[in-house]
């Protein structure tokens, strides 16, 4: 066909004088014979503005609105935009068209800013010499408009873009109501039962139970620990408040059906039964840096978005001692939840029943087995760090240790069979190596006398199944060498 036939109108046909044409806007014009790269796009009914004035980098627009087909085409780079433009022009004419505006290069203003208002499917990046015409029809089902957009891309090809919008009703009857539902019974989610994933040994506190469909990833129970609660948040500090309690730690997995809204409206609803007492709560980016709240309370989570988490904490006031419970709960980038943790914190004042260890004793268990069990040395909760409360062990320790310098000693730190193998290992590990260096930094104690082992979950005294069986497993140990390894 070449360059002089290079495009012609189509379906035209005769109304009352007028010509009108029947649309079907892939082939309202025929393309160029030597076009390439081809693409488009439809949009049911959509708002649309074609420009009607050019000031700079300014455009007066008519909106309107309807059925839009958008196609684009790369054309040999020899076709310039205003050549381009002109051949539509002469369709346009025989098509009986209104021309409601046409511009070529400087008349077209910023080329820039022509590509910010047309928003192209292909971005161009070109050098603005651009041409530009908007028109008006009349189609047999109504006013078809169109907008002819052609940019040069020196030294590659020329950009061509026809856009065809015919003008209809905007269809509002593609979404059918039915009222027969209003005359139903609400019916809730179905949520499968997913307890039989509860971590080992594991269970809901008494106090407070699960949201159905959550299994427990997470437990832990501790007899008597510091925990930090948050009581209030001063820009990026956390104000926390150290309780001395009896802690249960529970982490549940919520089924994906629950909002985070349903989750803590919902905790919350409890706490209020109790006729409990909220002291502190924020939600989303108030709670600040989750990271840093997580690391504030001593949690063990991942930090996941700050816009999604909320933090509540209870305090129910009771005769035989004061509880107090928070819910952490955390949820994705979508909203999607993730992890709810729950503590119970059970205040209580240090039982120190378990001090039985004076230096006779001491003596007499080294000499009589070739080991002794530490009572009375205390740590905080899944920490190293050693309580106020060891002193006095400490004291009978190092007094024995300095009486009999020519003796070596193993120091065992043990667990329970709680969490995680090898974390347990390595918890028993750091405790015995600072109880040595609390003895070497505080009591002058030769490092040399002592070796720290770690032997975790592997040496039980008593049963895990219950808590005074875990009591007596989690210990540390004084065990004689005879070697000098």
């Amino acid at each position: 066909m070449g360059h002089k036939t290079l495009l012609s109108a189509v379906f035209l046909t005769a109304t009352c004088g007028i010509a009108t044409f029947a649309v079907n806007a892939e082939s309202l014009f025929t393309p160029f014979s030597d076009s390439k790269s081809p693409e488009e796009k439809r949009i049911h009914f959509t708002p649309f503005e074609l420009i009607t004035a050019v000031n700079g980098d300014k455009f007066t627009a008519l909106p309107v609105s309807g059925r839009l087909t958008r196609q684009s085409v790369e054309l040999p780079e020899s076709y310039s935009p205003e050549h381009v433009i002109n051949n539509y022009l002469a369709q346009l004419k025989k098509l009986n068209a209104e021309v409601l505006f046409n511009c070529t290069a400087a008349s077209c203003g910023d080329g820039q800013a022509m590509q910010r208002q047309l928003k192209p499917l292909r971005e161009v990046n070109a050098d603005y010499h651009s041409a530009y015409v908007a028109a008006k029809m009349k189609g047999a089902g109504g006013d078809v408009y169109s907008s002819i957009y052609a940019v040069n891309r020196e030294g590659r090809y020329t950009y061509l873009q026809v856009d065809t919008l015919e003008a209809i009703p905007e269809p509002l009857d593609l979404i059918k109501a039915s009222s027969s539902f209003l005359q139903q019974a609400q019916n809730e989610v179905e949520i499968k039962d997913m307890g039989s994933d509860d971590a080992k040994d594991s269970a809901d506190h008494p106090l407070l139970g699960r949201m159905p469909g959550s299994y427990i990833a997470h437990y832990k129970q501790t007899n008597f620990t510091q925990v930090p609660v948050i009581v209030g948040i001063a820009g990026a500090d956390y104000q926390t408040k150290s309780l001395d309690a009896k802690l249960t730690q529970i982490i549940y997995r919520m089924p994906e059906s629950y909002s985070l809204f349903e989750i803590n409206s919902n905790y919350a609803a409890a706490a209020q039964k109790l006729a409990a007492e909220r002291v502190f709560h924020c939600k989303g980016t108030a709670c600040g840096d989750d990271d840093s709240l997580i690391n504030a309370i001593k949690l063990i989570k991942d930090d996941k978005e700050d816009e999604w988490q909320e933090y509540q904490l209870f305090k129910l006031s009771h005769a035989k001692g004061d509880v107090y419970f928070d819910i952490y709960s955390q949820g994705y980038f979508d909203g999607t939840p993730a992890d709810t943790t729950l503590r119970v914190m059970e205040l209580s004042t240090l039982k120190d029943d378990r001090v039985a260890i004076n230096l006779d004793a001491l003596t007499d268990a080294i000499s009589q087995t070739g080991k002794a069990t530490l009572e009375g040395l205390l740590f905080d909760y899944d920490s190293e760090r050693m309580l106020p409360e060891s002193k006095p062990v400490l004291d009978v320790l190092a007094s024995y240790l300095k009486q009999h310098p020519a003796l070596s000693f193993y120091v065992v730190g043990h667990t329970d069979d709680k969490g995680e193998r090898s974390y347990n290992q390595s918890l028993s590990e750091r405790r015995a190596a600072a109880v040595i260096k609390q003895l070497s930094d505080g009591f002058q104690i030769p490092s040399a006398q002592l070796t720290a082992h770690g032997n975790g979950e592997y040496s039980p005294v008593a049963s895990n199944t219950n808590d005074a069986g875990q009591k007596l497993n989690r210990r540390v140990e004084l065990v004689l060498r005879s070697d000098k390894k």
